[in-house]
């Protein structure tokens, strides 16, 4: 007999029915405050985190390294969160609505000089990790809007195959673990069912999930890898606060190219002090 797939041992959903409600109840008073009714928010997550806060600098830019996701982290003051965007679309949404459950609930400890790296396996991480996944796909995928629109798309959830899957995450520019997860905490799958799905490659471009999202040409652009660049104010920050070395070694260069290359190094430094 097959063991269950981590996922399903380590879900919230399955393990503290108490605590996914809390959880659910978090997303729906923010949504309500900063999303809005009935908006599927897809890549807006990153302008629903500046707008949340104008003293969050968001930073984007690209690093050859799948396995580091993001990071948010108060430096001298200033807080960051930054998003990798050598991953796919769909990863970098996830991974800013995980950081910003970090934002917003562990607002105290970033500011007494807590930092956190995101990596690709905290899927299975600590308690705190997997309550950031759940928030973060809550919030991406409302309970109200996933049953909305496997009506709007006429899918039958008794019947579902890999392709209405697939759409459902065009729809909502999650990952495919994420998409089977919300099936699972709405009733749409049941345990038994998830674990089969979950089975299935995600990643692989000659069988599964990704073969057939190229076959389909269906939810391409969530898994383009942007490599957008995007520093916030922290060019600025660089320029005018010299003497405060915000950047090391890096006092006001004139190649702002070199801002990139210094960041990587603060990042990678942080992320070796990581809780």
């Amino acid at each position: 007999m097959r063991n269950m797939h981590e996922l399903i041992k380590e879900c919230i959903f399955k393990n503290d029915k108490e605590q996914f409600n809390n959880i659910e109840d978090k997303v729906i008073g923010f949504a309500n405050r900063y999303v809005g009714s009935g908006v599927i928010i897809q890549d807006d997550i990153f302008n629903i985190i500046e707008n949340y806060d104008r003293q969050v600098t968001l930073l984007l830019f690209p690093i050859p390294d799948d396995e580091i996701c993001g990071f948010i982290c108060n430096y001298k003051g200033k807080m960051f969160i930054y998003v990798n965007t050598n991953l796919p679309l769909e990863k970098q949404i996830f991974t800013a609505a995980h950081e910003l459950y970090h934002l917003l609930f562990n607002r105290d400890q970033l500011e007494s000089g807590y930092s956190h790296l995101v990596k690709q396996d905290d899927l299975n991480g600590r308690q705190e990790e997997r309550a950031a996944n759940l928030f973060a796909a809550l919030l991406l995928v409302p309970r109200t809007l996933l049953k909305e629109q496997i009506e709007i798309l006429q899918i039958d959830p008794a019947n579902l195959n890999l392709l209405d899957i697939i759409r459902l995450m065009d729809v909502f520019a999650v990952p495919y673990k994420t998409m089977i997860l919300r099936l699972y905490e709405t009733g749409i799958l049941k345990e038994k069912e998830v674990d089969k799905w979950l089975q299935v490659p995600d990643r692989d471009e000659r069988e599964g999930v990704l073969f057939e999202i190229k076959k389909h040409e269906i939810g391409l652009r969530w898994q383009e890898r942007t490599r957008t660049v995007k520093y916030g104010n922290l060019k600025a920050l660089i320029m005018d606060n010299d003497a405060q070395e915000l950047v090391p070694e890096a006092k006001a260069a004139k190649d702002l190219a070199y801002i990139q290359k210094s960041m990587e190094e603060i990042f990678k430094g942080l992320g070796e002090k990581v809780e």
